[in-house]
């Protein structure tokens, strides 16, 4: 296998993710970093950008995930596809959309997912019992994150040999290396 292909399909299964439902890059894992802490949670592929390596998210702009990125934009996603024994690491950097572009998104939710970001009290605040929150849909928190990937680190294990390989998106440089 040619190293660009190897690439390609790890970009291709990334881009799946986005679209295909059932593509097991559509959750990858964000891992963000504050203070001298790191922390991860899934999230939703939304839309790939092949030109710009990028991958769209959506969120609450009250939720943990939102104030971290806005206080230190590094981050990294981490796919993993179990069947193709496949996993991306990739490191980038995040960019909140403004209101205005994130209001087309926001105008194709159903009006089931327009309520995830109704949610009052906000994220992760403490309640009463496990129900003790309302809907507002006065609230309109919803918020567009894009990921721009600087590297990927691409791994395929096989019991024929496992494949590495790294890709700086910025320079270009694409290199195998030890699993």
């Amino acid at each position: 296998m040619q190293l660009s292909d190897f690439i390609n399909q790890a970009l291709k299964n990334i881009q799946r993710g986005a679209v295909d439902r059932k593509s097991k890059f559509r959750f990858p894992v964000l891992a963000t970093f504050t203070n001298n802490s790191v922390s991860q949670r899934i999230v939703i592929a939304r839309k790939f950008n092949e030109d710009q390596k990028s991958l769209l998210i959506f969120t609450d702009e009250k939720s943990q995930k939102f104030t971290e990125l806005k206080n230190n934009s590094h981050c990294n996603l981490l796919f993993w596809d179990a069947g193709k024994k496949m996993q991306v690491s990739a490191n980038g950097f995040a960019q909140i959309l403004s209101k205005e572009d994130a209001q087309p998104y926001w105008q194709n939710l159903s009006d089931i997912q327009k309520k995830d970001y109704q949610i009052n009290p906000p994220p992760k605040s403490i309640i009463e019992a496990h129900n003790a929150y309302e809907f507002a849909t006065s609230m309109n928190r919803f918020t567009v994150i894009e990921i721009f990937f600087q590297d990927l680190d691409i791994l395929v294990l096989s019991n024929n040999g496992h494949q590495r390989a790294n890709y700086n998106i910025k320079s270009l440089k694409q290199s195998w290396v030890t699993p």
